[in-house]
């Protein structure tokens, strides 16, 4: 079975980068986090480019056939220094490159989906921004089009968490139009955190499920990928990221397990928290597998 048909059966739950107990037990390279997330139930991993593309092709290579010998699958995120919004040309052809450069590796790692940041608004209006973000990100999809070792991979906006960062999920959406390569990348966190708190019931994430299928249909929402975590925020949006021992500040992913069955998604979840992201995505596992459950005993009964 595919890498593909697999996703499609059910969710998907891991990490976004090492947890503090990876290190705890005595591991420091990547190579080693196949079998310790497939021990512990766990199917997908996120690695970060944060700071730059610094893994080489072959490193990479070694990774990917690991994951395939686990059943792991692979995303990556591209560097934050990402800005299609940038005014300055030099820069948002640096944006550009970094996708590219991340789409190369993840090549080599055997998976498919490559998150990013889209931008920051700057002190233009957010109308400009965002049109200069359209623009630039279109020339992006045109360059990896051209490349035939792209042709499988997907590109997934990030929904951000402060005011000034472009990634509401309207811009989002707007710009997973822009290709079929294009899925969205749905950080329920950053949206917490930008409305003050607003993900609380199940209705709360099911009106974020309604815009993605009327915006995107059914193919992109129920594949997207999902970043989760609690956050903590201020007046200005995000603050930092929590752990689910949190119990201050939300949200919590009860709600969204009920959303996630009641509609038959199938997203890629990541945990983002401070240090318990395996933990964390264990727990939203668990989660998941319990609210399905009950749902299947409501059927039956």
């Amino acid at each position: 079975m595919s890498l593909n048909e697999f996703s499609g059966v059910r969710p998907l739950f891991g990490p976004s980068g090492h947890s503090e107990s990876y290190a705890a037990e005595g591991h420091v390279s990547t190579m080693d986090m196949p079998a310790w997330l497939a021990a512990r139930g766990l199917d997908i991993f996120e690695y970060s480019f944060g700071r730059g593309v610094r893994i080489s092709s072959s490193s990479a290579a070694e990774i990917g056939a690991k994951c395939d010998e686990y059943g792991i699958e692979m995303s990556v995120h591209a560097p934050y220094f990402i800005n299609f919004a940038s005014p300055e040309p030099e820069k948002a052809q640096n944006s550009v490159n970094y996708i590219l450069s991340s789409l190369k590796i993840l090549k080599c790692f055997g998976g498919e989906r490559c998150v990013f940041h889209v931008g920051a608004q700057g002190k233009d209006s957010r109308e400009a921004a965002f049109a200069r973000t359209k623009d630039m990100f279109r020339r992006t999809l045109d360059l990896v089009a051209e490349e035939n070792a792209f042709h499988s991979l997907i590109l997934c906006p990030e929904t951000m968490g402060k005011q000034a960062q472009i990634g509401t999920v309207e811009e989002v959406i707007e710009l997973c139009k822009l290709g079929d390569n294009v899925y969205p990348c749905v950080d329920l966190g950053h949206i917490n955190a930008l409305y003050g708190g607003s993900l609380k019931e199940a209705g709360d994430f099911e009106l974020i499920v309604r815009k993605l299928l009327d915006g995107l249909g059914e193919k992109k929402t129920r594949n997207m990928q999902v970043h989760f975590s609690k956050i903590q925020y201020g007046a200005k949006g995000e603050i930092r990221h929590l752990t689910f021992a949190d119990d201050v500040y939300g949200p919590r992913f009860e709600p969204f397990a009920e959303v996630i069955v009641k509609y038959g998604l199938t997203p890629h979840i990541l945990s983002e928290s401070a240090g318990t992201q395996a933990e964390d995505a264990a727990v939203m596992r668990d989660i998941w597998k319990s609210e399905l459950s009950l749902k299947n005993k409501a059927s039956n009964a």
